[in-house]
């Protein structure tokens, strides 16, 4: 029977290799060898090392998933593109995405609120650019849409955000024609609509003049 003949750490801290019959099988927590009871000399069965290879991959996907998602929030898209590129399988990764939303570690709703909030208040995108945004990184329409304020109030802020936009890049200066185009031209790549660029640049460059 196959017989588990080495458990090694690895050069990653809490990490172990199994290696079955002399042959390299898994690198593992030390909590997996712990749960599913390796030890040296242990003899499997066909079945059993077939499921421990399964639970293996599933681990190592978690694991990656994990480091992720230390790093900042991802989508769920996104955190499924990742762990793909890394080569994990797709039934591992979709068993992972499952388990991470369930712990509320992947959650697309809180995703796109914080994402929508940052945005508007650091980066000084427009409604526009982060819907295209969101969108890129795999997020619904509709979680999109609910994320996106869209009351009189928010349609204010908006415009006052362009006109910050462009006050903080300075007066209007002559030829107006021509920087008026050059500032429509930036709020349109920050991702405001075509209104409020064009009421932004008006009220902008009217205070310039008065």
């Amino acid at each position: 029977m196959p017989t588990v003949t080495a458990l090694r750490p690895t050069r990653r801290e809490g990490r172990v290799s199994v290696h079955v019959d002399g042959l390299f099988v898994a690198a593992v927590g030390e909590s997996f060898v712990v749960g599913h009871g390796l030890f040296v000399g242990l003899e499997l069965s066909a079945a059993q090392l077939s499921a421990l290879r399964d639970d293996a991959g599933a681990e190592h996907v978690l694991a990656d998933a994990y480091r992720l998602l230390a790093h900042r929030a991802r989508s769920q898209g996104e955190l499924v593109a990742r762990l793909r590129a890394k080569g994990h399988s797709e039934p591992n990764v979709r068993a992972v995405i499952d388990r991470l939303s369930g712990e509320g570690l992947v959650d697309d709703r809180a995703f796109a609120a914080a994402f929508v909030a940052d945005k508007r208040r650091l980066a000084g995108w427009g409604a526009g650019r982060i819907a295209r945004e969101l969108d890129r990184l795999g997020i619904e329409a509709a979680i999109v849409e609910a994320a996106l304020p869209r009351s009189d109030e928010a349609a204010a802020d908006e415009l006052a955000r362009a006109r910050a936009a462009l006050e903080h890049r300075g007066p209007a200066r002559p030829p107006l024609d021509a920087d008026r185009r050059r500032a429509y031209e930036f709020l349109m790549r920050r991702g405001y609509d075509t209104a409020v660029a064009y009421r932004a640049v008006r009220e902008w460059s009217v205070a310039a003049t008065d």
